[in-house]
């Protein structure tokens, strides 16, 4: 068995587009029907519980809303981020859940392989055949892992296929599931997978595996032997506690939640009855690689740990089975997010406890916490004021220049630095790594208000004086930027990134500070109201432009949405007057809601299916903007995402200042400077007995920093071209 691994996945390429705002408006403008897809990855909260509720009788129980609900997470309530209720009519999840019914037939008398077998044909032929929910059947006996078609609704085709199957011999292999080898060595444990238990075990292991890479909730029935026969025998040697066996444990606890899979145990021939309720002894969460044994691993604890039920011996298997499909069609679906883990692999034990009297709930009884499944700020962080920061850069003239950059990366600025107030400090700090310290400490402000002292202190203009300086602005989205010239520009662009995404099984993720990552310069032509970056980039790293944030519409296309607030009434408000580089600026703020929102965030990549699924949102966002009070010229816009704290993307932010530049020898309002700030979940892959999904990993902070310069009027020149002769034309 190989150790568990972890590898952080890189993000890919992020591109935040903001080019055709208008369309992507009007697309936003009639939303689509809502739909919830369990599992995806995009909804509130990273722990998602599917929660059955019984009454004294053990029917499902619908009806409830979220008040019903209590989710304690190793004791304490925890925020229920999201709830929703599923009745199995005017109320269903979609996709529907998934009935998948595993018929386990190893080392098993051939009645009783034979019973199990008739079973499930009795149940799928019921109803004339017709099944509520999509279904699906696997089998694991001596000749391997064996389906019978894909998932479907027809009970009629898939009992001729069970039929057909004779006397355990492979109808045809799993799509997207492996063989599994009886004779294949697991570790340095000595254990192998001739034991009977672990061959069905991991047979389980490669159907999660392979249902994870799908949304929704699954129901898997394991039919199989009971206690102390077959596939149901206890482990003969329970073996030493081992880390690579609680890796094991972790990996198939992660797995279930990760693939909203709950396992419902099946016993067929009972031999022992004494010892078949052995596995209560095992059903708390293993804490440590102390505490493991293989019996952990055991089908009937890890169906009460997955939320789901241990069925007693029966001849009617039938009615057990519509007892556990019940489950499939009303049940409830909450999502938290994880308390704070001091370390790796953190055992959280988790409740959920109903209000009402007489009723019982069913879920995930814990689940595996890491210390980057919160958002862990810097723990030396300083919160400083502009003042303060000058103060301290005063002081610390003559520090070295290591020294001196360490230091900024713990600092945080409560109020927005200017450009001007850092090019002062740059021009006196020439040290390598000082500089990119300043720059990010700057960056990393450029969305907040400015120091009092920048904020001028007169009276607030009045209605219709706030009126006209908005009519200005209209005038100059109008009149001016329409009229800007072909030109090109130079863009200098300096990332910036700080929490790794690489790191190895146990590793502690350390808070890293922003730190440049890469840097590119291009050339950026703007023709006809369209951006073209030249393909000839000069860049320090071989991915260059193409790994981190790509921002365009810097020129133009940006300042749509502008005039789009303004054709709404009363949208754009005053929220004060500051000082500007050329005088006295007016600053107005707007919002817009998620329904009626242009704006996409997004990135690669959600961890369900393969994980290589782009994912992209609309969200709300706040707007600013500062003009110049007499031209209405539009000299800084902040574009600020509103969207709630969610998985996997929680901010995208983006910056731009303009000023006065000559092109052409005429002078034009460009862009001279642009800030991106994007935080998103990494995605991890988590593997085990050569089987591998993702989840969520640390989050990360990306930066760019994009200065603009150089800019030339793009057109053609001609030249005469001394001692040519032209040719006269011909006939």
């Amino acid at each position: 068995m190989s150790r568990l691994r972890r590898l952080g996945l890189a993000f890919g390429s992020y591109l935040l587009t903001f080019a055709g705002a208008q369309q992507a408006g009007a697309q936003a403008a009639t939303p689509a029907r809502p739909v919830i897809i369990p599992g995806s990855g995009v909804e509130d909260g990273l722990i998602k519980l599917d929660v059955v509720v019984t009454d004294q009788s053990g029917n499902p129980t619908s009806g409830l809303s979220l008040k019903d609900f209590t989710v304690l997470d190793n004791g304490q309530p925890a925020p229920i981020l999201s709830f929703h209720a599923f009745n199995g009519g005017s109320a269903k999840p979609y996709p529907p859940a998934q009935v998948i019914l595993f018929i386990d037939t190893i080392n098993l008398r051939k009645d009783l392989a034979q019973q199990e077998r008739e079973q499930v044909e009795k149940f799928l032929r019921q109803n004339s055949g017709r099944l509520y929910q999509p279904t699906s059947v696997v089998g694991i006996s001596e000749a391997g892992l064996w389906t019978v078609n894909k998932p479907s609704n027809d009970g009629k085709l898939l009992a001729d296929e069970v039929a057909n199957s004779g006397d355990q011999h492979v109808v045809h292999q799993a799509v997207g599931v492996g063989a599994v080898s009886l004779d294949r060595k697991l570790d340095s444990s000595g254990f192998v997978v001739d034991h009977p238990e672990l061959a069905a075990l991991q047979a389980m292991s490669q159907i999660a595996t392979a249902e994870r890479r799908k949304p929704g909730r699954k129901l898997l029935l394991w039919i199989g032997p009971g206690c102390c026969i077959g596939s149901g025998k206890y482990f003969k040697e329970e073996g030493k506690p081992s880390q690579s066996l609680f890796d094991m444990v972790y990996w198939f606890s992660t797995l279930l939640r990760e693939a909203h899979m709950a396992l419902y145990s099946f016993s067929v021939g009972e031999a022992d009855p004494v010892l078949s309720v052995r596995y209560k002894d095992y059903l708390e969460g293993v804490k440590s690689p102390r505490q493991v044994y293989w019996m952990n691993l055991y089908k009937k604890v890890l169906a009460v740990q997955s939320g789901g039920r241990i069925l007693p011996p029966s001849v009617d298997m039938v009615s057990q089975i519509n007892s556990c499909i019940l489950d499939a069609d009303a049940f409830y679906m909450l999502a938290i997010d994880p308390s704070l883990a001091n370390q790796p692999d953190e055992y959280h034990d988790l409740k959920v406890a109903v209000s009402r009297p007489g009723l019982t709930a069913r879920a995930r009884t814990g689940y595996y916490d890491q210390p980057y499944y919160v958002d862990r700020p810097n723990p030396e962080l300083r919160r400083v004021t502009v003042d303060e920061l000058d103060q301290i850069l005063k002081a610390d003239l003559g520090d070295h220049d290591a020294a001196l950059a360490r230091k900024l990366s713990h600092l945080e600025l409560t109020e927005r630095m200017s450009t001007a107030k850092l090019q002062f400090w740059l021009k006196i700090f020439r040290g390598k790594k000082t500089r990119p310290a300043l720059v990010a400490l700057a960056d990393a402000s450029a969305f907040l208000d400015p120091p009092m002292a920048d904020v001028f202190p007169g009276a607030v203009p009045s209605e219709s004086e706030q009126q006209v300086m908005i009519s200005l602005v209209s005038d100059y989205l109008k009149n001016t930027i329409p009229k800007l010239p072909n030109f090109y520009a130079n863009r200098t662009t300096v990332r910036y990134e700080d929490t790794p995404r690489f790191y190895e099984r146990g590793a502690k993720i350390d808070f890293e500070p922003l730190h440049v990552a890469d840097s590119a310069k291009v050339t950026v032509l703007y023709r006809n109201g369209n951006e073209v970056v030249d393909s000839g980039t000069k860049r320090k790293t071989p991915e260059g432009e193409g790994r981190y944030l790509i921002t365009r519409g810097t020129f133009g296309p940006l300042l749509d949405w502008v005039r789009d607030a303004i054709a709404v009434p009363n949208s754009l408000t005053l929220s004060r007057s500051e000082k500007g580089p050329g005088g006295l600026n007016a600053v107005f703020r707007w919002s817009m809601p998620d329904e009626k929102s242009p704006y996409q965030v997004g990135g690669c990549c959600l961890p369900d299916g393969d994980g290589m699924f782009a994912f992209q949102k609309t969200s709300g966002y706040i707007g600013e903007i500062a003009i110049d009070a007499e031209s209405g010229a539009i000299l800084r816009l902040a574009l600020k995402s509103a969207g709630k704290s969610t998985t996997p993307t929680i901010r995208s932010d983006i910056m731009i200042e303009y000023g006065p530049v000559e092109i052409g020898g005429r002078r034009y309002i460009c862009p001279s400077r642009s800030v991106t700030l994007y935080k998103v979940r990494s995605v991890t892959i988590v593997t085990e007995w050569d089987q591998a999904f993702r989840t969520y990993g640390p989050y990360s902070t990306l930066m760019s920093d994009a200065t603009f310069s150089g800019y030339h009027r793009f057109r053609s020149d001609a030249q005469m071209l001394p001692g040519f002769s032209p040719v006269p034309d011909e006939e």
